[in-house]
Parts: structure tokens; sequence; C-alpha cells
């Protein structure tokens, strides 16, 4: 079987591939951010599963500190 390079995920450059996975991970967090201290989607326990894989994949490029920000009026 012949090998082949491998061919770049819908022409993306490593660097608009790693920006979109960043911008993936951060969407996965703020759905899932709890209310309270349960997953709003999974209704587990914080941190849920896809949570935690985000926070993974966050703090393997240096942002594993970043929390979603708090809409208008949700203050307390």
């Amino acid at each position: 079987m012949a090998t082949h390079a491998r061919p770049t995920p819908i022409g993306l450059s490593p660097a608009q591939l790693r920006n979109r996975m960043i911008v993936s991970a951060r969407r996965i967090i703020t759905e899932h951010w709890p209310r309270v201290d349960r997953c709003p989607v999974c209704g587990s326990g914080w941190p849920c599963t896809p949570t935690g894989y985000a926070y993974e994949f966050l703090g393997s490029v240096g942002q594993g500190d970043w929390v979603p920000s708090q809409p208008e009026g949700s203050r307390r």
C-alpha cells in the first residue's frame, strides 16, 4: 500500500486549525458551563466530560485558565 502525505483538513493551515479548535473548545465550555453545580447540557456534576476535554486542549495551548464571560444582567 502506498503512503501519501496527509492532506490538511479542509485546506486549513496549522495555525488556522489551532484557532478553530480553540474557538470550538471555548464554545463547548460556554454551552456546558454550570448553573450552580451541574452541567445544563449533560446534567452531570461539574466538570462534565466534554468540558474536561475542552479544558485539557486549552491547557495544552496555554489557555487553560479561560472562563466564559458573564452575560449582561446575570451578575449578583
